[in-house]
């Protein structure tokens, strides 16, 4: 006797994993860093010197309403809980230098400031809704498990003299390298 075997459905279900898996692969986020600069009306910029291990330049204006401002987009959706820790290097710190500003699903915010501002020893100092307790991004993580970005800045305001520019080396959001 006989048998007829159909090779085709085999096939078939071969090639709608294989295209499947392609569908997913090409899915994955393009490692390449996104990020828009913010300008207010009196002069205020964010300025960029393309090329790995450049620096970002962060310039406030004129007036009291100054702001600079990087906005990252990567890794936004991510959870607090498995994101690496953001960080960056400044060569200037005073009130209203550049710090992250990190927005969550739930409503909270993340205050993130460089080591070289003093508030948690030689590491980046985390604060939820720019509170007063500053803590290391495993305790960020731990309190914040839960929740997810929505956006990601590196901001600088009017609390600084006008005119400074503060020069940001060692950018990263979202295990990114933005330098």
């Amino acid at each position: 006797m006989f048998m007829h075997v159909n090779l085709k459905l085999p096939l078939a279900l071969a090639l709608a994993a294989t295209a499947a898996l392609m569908l997913v692969a090409g899915a994955v986020a393009d490692p390449s860093p996104t990020v828009t600069f913010g300008s207010s009306h009196d002069g205020a910029s964010a300025g960029w010197s393309q090329g790995k291990g450049s620096a970002i330049d962060l310039t406030l204006g004129t007036s009291s309403g100054s702001f600079a401002e990087v906005r990252l987009h990567q890794a936004h959706g991510s959870s607090v809980s498995t994101l690496p820790e953001p960080g960056f290097t400044t060569d200037n710190y005073s009130a209203g230098s550049p710090r992250y500003f990190i927005t969550l699903d739930n409503g909270d915010t993340l205050w993130g400031y460089p080591p070289n501002a003093g508030l948690n020893g030689g590491s980046f100092a985390w604060a939820i809704d720019n509170g007063n307790t500053y803590l290391s991004w495993a305790q960020v993580q731990a309190a914040e498990s839960a929740a997810t970005v929505t956006n990601a800045y590196v901001i600088a305001d009017a609390d600084q003299a006008a005119g400074t520019v503060d020069q940001i080396t060692g950018l990263t959001f979202g295990g990114i390298d933005f330098n």
